[in-house]
């Protein structure tokens, strides 16, 4: 078995060490061998946009990976090591209440992964996320980590534990933390035995601290004009206040309404068509108007860098 770790702190740092403490109880459980990726130090290209990807996997064509080829970033060696993994682990410290800028990066180019998307969401991997801050400015922290665990395994379901610490700021501050690492080893463990069930055909129980969403386990809510979602899924709910406690309720008919599940994927594939269709329809109008938009010059010329 392998397990692979998705690092987005600084080199031995405390994410980094958090990480190790995991991989430690792993390979006391169940004897996985762990690989650790450092985001912050590989080169991955930006995705601009394009929709190339998009489009060619929309009919099928998997093959096609990205404008940016194979060889031009560490994207490909790393999304080689997701497929070879049977676990992958996220993490990431909270820069201004998100994980830093090459981890969204990275799950941005999710998209350039062929069919890599397809083998998980048939064939899930165990995954799991911490992450960390140095204040309490870090509410969307976990939950984007949770995500990209979620996408890079294939399922919510396939999560088998998150954690989050906060006011921890300085590099290295976690080693005395015997609580914090202590709740990574338990995080390792958890992993392994996730690991261990699934080789045993069984499904994996998420043991981390349950959200309010049943699926993502996500403590985030967001109100529409036609009532309260969880933002991750998509999830509507059916809110009530008693006792002053807020109480937030999910039917099942609403999460098989769930955006990852094969209903919402397909819903998501569809608008998606729909778009590129509409946009093909207009070609012609397109192309002129974005040469009238193109002729004004709003924009900053950079300087050249040293």
């Amino acid at each position: 078995m392998n397990v692979l770790g998705i690092c987005s702190g600084r080199i031995n740092g405390n994410t980094e060490i958090m990480m190790k403490e995991a991989f430690r109880a792993i390979e006391e459980t169940c004897g996985a061998e762990c690989k650790l990726v450092r985001i912050q130090e590989a080169e991955i290209k930006k995705c601009i946009g394009c929709e190339t990807c998009m489009t060619n996997h929309l009919k099928g064509n998997f093959e096609f990976r990205c404008v940016h080829k194979n060889g031009s970033d560490h994207y490909y060696f790393i999304e080689q090591l997701m497929r070879e993994a049977d676990a992958i682990i996220v993490s990431s410290p909270a820069y201004n209440l998100m994980p830093t800028g090459p981890m969204i990066s990275f799950l941005n180019k999710l998209h350039a992964s062929g069919d890599y998307r397809e083998v998980v969401h048939a064939n899930n991997k165990v995954g799991a996320a911490f992450s960390i801050g140095g204040t309490d400015w870090t509410n969307f922290t976990l939950n984007v980590c949770k995500m990209t665990a979620m996408e890079l395994c294939g399922s919510y379901e396939a999560l088998a534990d998150a954690v989050h610490f906060d006011f921890i700021p300085a590099v290295g501050a976690v080693v005395p933390e015997e609580d914090v690492l202590e709740r990574m080893h338990l995080l390792g463990e958890h992993v392994a035995k996730a690991l261990m069930a699934k080789q045993n055909g069984e499904k994996p129980v998420y043991a981390g601290a349950p959200g309010v969403c049943p699926d993502c386990h996500g403590n985030l809510l967001e109100v529409r004009s036609d009532g309260v979602y969880c933002p991750q899924c998509l999830t509507k709910a059916k809110v009530s206040i008693v006792d002053n406690e807020l109480i937030a309720e999910f039917t099942e008919e609403e999460r098989a309404k769930n955006r990852w599940s094969p209903w919402g994927q397909e819903l998501h594939d569809n608008n998606i068509r729909k778009g590129h269709a509409k946009a093909a329809g207009n070609r012609e109008f397109i192309a002129e108007e974005r040469k009238k938009y193109a002729a004004m010059e709003y924009a900053v010329k950079l300087p050249d860098l040293i």
